[in-house]
């Protein structure tokens, strides 16, 4: 069996090579960041279509039609709750009047 840095290899008991994966060890680990990792990186070329202000306006447009039709719902809800409170009432002071 033979480790190097991030691979273990040893030979199987049918004679084949075998490679496995070995975590990193801690001495080969750096904990410094750099301006590589935390500089923004153009990527150039790519299958991109659409443009970022193209998603940003159908996106605050998805999000006034979901409050729009939230609003609506709600509306037409709360029309039939006044409805059913107005029943109410004029069926309890019919009932009350009556005595």
């Amino acid at each position: 069996m033979t480790r190097s840095n991030s691979l273990l290899s040893f030979e199987g008991s049918n004679g084949k090579l075998v490679l496995l994966a070995a975590e990193p060890s801690p001495e080969t680990t750096t904990t410094q960041t750099g301006p590589r990792e935390t500089a923004f990186r153009r990527v150039e070329g790519g299958a991109e279509t659409t443009s970022g202000t193209v998603l940003l306006v159908e996106a605050y447009v998805a999000l006034w039609i979901i409050l729009f039709a939230f609003l609506f719902f709600s509306w037409r809800r709360q029309s039939r709750i006044d409805a059913r409170i107005a029943e109410l009432e004029r069926s309890f002071a019919q009932h009350h009047g009556a005595k």
